[in-house]
This record gives structure tokens, sequence and C-alpha cells, in this order.
């Protein structure tokens, strides 16, 4: 009866310790992600600044500063005299071939996976056995050509969690995967590596 005892009481430490654990490691890697996008955000424009101006070593200033600076690009390129700016600017960098190439395609890309308007936006979110077969990668659907008379889907595959680099394959058109997945849907399961993701992923 004592060992007995002895066995539900190990079981119930056990059980409890494994439910701590699935509580704490969401939390954790949760807090991990958060402090190492804030220190990155806040050492991206500080140390630069503090050879023009004497910013104070306050924690989350760098953040708050970046933040400010991002919100005064937007109201800048929102006006006329903005873009035409931003036109400048891609002028001049379209006339470095490295630098044009990854400037062009990086912000291609943002503008299809952020913009909401519809044009030049990504088409839907799809499924594609990549990177061999027995494998699921989520892909954008960017276009569609025929090739032999047959239609094969132009699919962009991001890499987690940064999405700016990735491959553009062609997938057979009964090769692709159609699901309840928006473009929303899989930007947010890439960009979190996997840890925000719909429980039920259905076939269309």
């Amino acid at each position: 009866m004592n060992s007995y005892r002895k066995k539900l009481y190990l079981l119930k430490i056990r059980d409890t310790f494994l439910t701590g654990l699935f509580v704490f490691i969401p939390i954790a890697i949760t807090i991990w992600i958060v402090v190492w996008l804030l220190s990155f955000v806040n050492n991206l424009v500080l140390p630069y600044l503090r050879f023009v101006l004497p910013i104070p070593d306050i924690p989350g200033v760098g953040i708050l500063i970046t933040a400010l600076l991002i919100f005064v690009i937007g109201l800048i390129a929102q006006n006329y005299f903005g873009k035409k700016l931003i036109d400048l600017w891609d002028s001049l960098i379209n006339r470095i071939p490295l630098v044009r190439s990854v400037y062009l395609a990086v912000k291609q890309l943002m503008e299809n996976l952020f913009n909401t308007r519809g044009k030049g936006k990504f088409k839907e979110a799809v499924l594609v056995e990549f990177p061999r077969k027995g494998m699921l990668s989520i892909g954008f659907v960017a276009n569609k050509v025929h090739i032999e008379g047959k239609l094969y889907y132009l699919v962009y595959i991001p890499t987690a969690p940064n999405p700016t680099s990735g491959y553009t394959i062609f997938v057979e058109e009964n090769e692709v995967r159609h699901t309840n997945l928006s473009v929303e849907d899989a930007t947010k399961i890439i960009l979190s590596g996997g840890l925000v993701a719909k429980e039920d992923i259905r076939p269309q």
C-alpha cells in the first residue's frame, strides 16, 4: 500500500512538473524573442545617433527613436515631395548593380507581403511539396504561366523567420495544395517560426 501511494505521489509530481513545463516554455520563448527583438531595434539607430546627438543612456530610448524615425519616414513618404525624394533615392540605388538587386528584391517582397490594397499582392498562400516529396512548405502564389501547354504556378517559398529570403519555384497546377490559409495567416506562421499557427489547416 505504501509503495502504491508512493507511486501515485511520484506520478502527481511528474504531472505537475510537466504542466509547469508546458506553461513555462511558451512564456520563456516569447520573452526571449521579445527581448531579442527589442534589443535589435534599440541598437539599430542609437549607436549612430550618438555620434551626432548627446542621447542619454536610458533603456528603451533607442526603440522610441526608431519608432519615431519610422513614423516620420511614413509621413514624408505620403506627401508629394516625399514621394519625389523616394523616387530620387530609387534612381540612385538603380545605378549600383549589386545593391540594386538586393534593394529591389527586398522592397518588392515587402510590398507583396504587407500591401493591403490588392495590387501587386501575392494571390494566395498554398502548400507545396518542398524541398522533397513528403515535406510540405508554405508558398505564396506570385503568378501563373504556361510551359509546353501545361499550367504552372510561380510559387515563392520564404524562409522562416526572415521572409525576405527564399526560393521561387515552378509547380504544376495539380501539385499545388490550396488551403484555408490566408496570406496574413501564412505570414504569421513564417515570422513566428511556426510558433503562431492555425490548429486546423484544411484543403479547399
